[in-house]
């Protein structure tokens, strides 16, 4: 009795870590978009900074993995999948985000990005075989409300820019792709394995990109302090510990419960625009931000 109680115990605080992993995944991938501007109007273009993304995160993560030594050899049969994985996220979607941000303001692509949970309920039910349950739907439209109040509540951003918002969709497309093959991979490899091999695969397909768009104007490109810190924090933070994090929530929870944390993410991203460039946000904008939270917490209610 004294022991399932204790396995109990240990089960309730490794959701907890999970629940905190994923949230602070979320949280990375929120300053993300703010990074990934400072980039972009410093002039450096989008190829660059993906390709420079990805170099530093594969060093560093195979740097950790032959340190730890829980870098696995990937099997001929599973090859497939990781290069549909890395076709799909970073290839497909930090092209379709990166340049869809060109056009369009950060909390314009991140409230695009945060429609991913609408679109990963059906994909797992029809892919991945997962059950959808009625809680999850309501929060999912919650929550929805919550976002469309944060962000265009007194703001026309997505005028005139239509051909930057449909890139942003390009990438929530290619997000829902990713999830299905690391719903499949994270079975077989650890987190530390797939995100590895995630970004060196996809470096691998930024490469030619880079020597055919960008190599020829590369000296004209300013790399100042202010670029090189946010490149680095996107390839630390965003796309190896967030990644990681998000790994492990989608085999503990599933996809499509740890694909609704993405709601969080223009939350943040508007209040990193308060704090870091003193954007002012309306009453309604905060209520939207409640609103968010509790259709979170509800999405995450468990029914038997």
């Amino acid at each position: 009795m004294l022991g399932f109680n204790k396995n109990k115990v240990e089960s309730k605080t490794v959701s907890y870590k999970i629940y905190i992993q994923v949230i602070l995944a979320n949280v990375f991938w929120g300053f993300s978009f703010v990074w990934t501007d400072i980039v972009l109007k410093s002039g450096i273009t989008p190829i660059t900074l993906v390709s420079l993304r990805m170099i530093f995160a594969t060093v560093l993560l195979g740097a950790w993995a032959k340190y730890t030594g829980n870098l696995q050899k990937i099997k001929i049969k599973h090859l497939k999948y990781f290069l549909g994985l890395a076709m799909c996220e970073p290839f497909l979607y930090f092209l379709c985000e990166t340049y869809g941000q060109t056009m369009v303001s950060p909390t314009v692509t991140s409230v695009i990005v945060a429609t991913i949970p609408l679109f990963t309920p059906i994909v797992g039910f029809l892919v991945l075989k997962e059950k959808v349950g009625w809680a999850t739907i309501i929060g999912i439209v919650v929550s929805m409300i919550g976002v469309l109040a944060v962000v265009f509540v007194g703001s026309n951003n997505l005028n005139g820019q239509f051909t930057g918002a449909i890139l942003v969709f390009g990438a929530v497309i290619a997000a829902l792709g990713y999830a299905v093959f690391v719903k499949y991979i994270v079975e077989r490899y650890n987190a530390t394995t797939l995100v590895f091999y995630q970004n060196f695969i996809g470096l691998l397909y930024f490469i030619p990109c880079f020597f055919i768009i960008d190599f020829s104007h590369a000296s004209d490109m300013k790399f100042t302090f202010d670029a090189i810190s946010a490149i680095i924090q996107l390839s630390v933070l965003a796309s190896v510990i967030a990644f990681i994090f998000y790994s492990h929530a989608i085999k503990a929870i599933g996809v499509t419960k740890a694909g609704v944390f993405c709601y969080i993410i223009p939350v943040l991203t508007a209040l990193f625009a308060f704090f870091m460039v003193d954007e002012r946000l309306t009453i309604i904008q905060w209520l939207g931000m409640v609103i968010v939270i509790l259709g979170l917490f509800v999405s995450q209610i468990s029914r038997k």
